[in-house]
């Protein structure tokens, strides 16, 4: 199947850890903690250190014909 990088939440309400999806609104079981964070910015995929120059910078697209 597809990959499925996707964020959800979890939120301490009564004493106990409760677990969120906001994009598919139903209750998940079976996902990979990766990391954790306050946001994308504590938890990046990948990461650089140091300048960066842009040499490339390409855009592909495919059109999807529906029927």
């Amino acid at each position: 199947g597809p990959m499925d990088f996707a964020g959800w939440f979890e939120a301490y309400l009564d004493g106990h850890w409760y677990t969120f999806d906001a994009r598919n609104n139903v209750p998940r079981i079976g996902r990979v903690l990766i990391a954790r964070g306050r946001d994308a910015a504590d938890v990046a995929i990948s990461s650089t250190f140091g300048p960066n120059i842009l040499k490339r910078f390409e855009v592909r697209t495919d059109e999807v014909v529906e029927g």
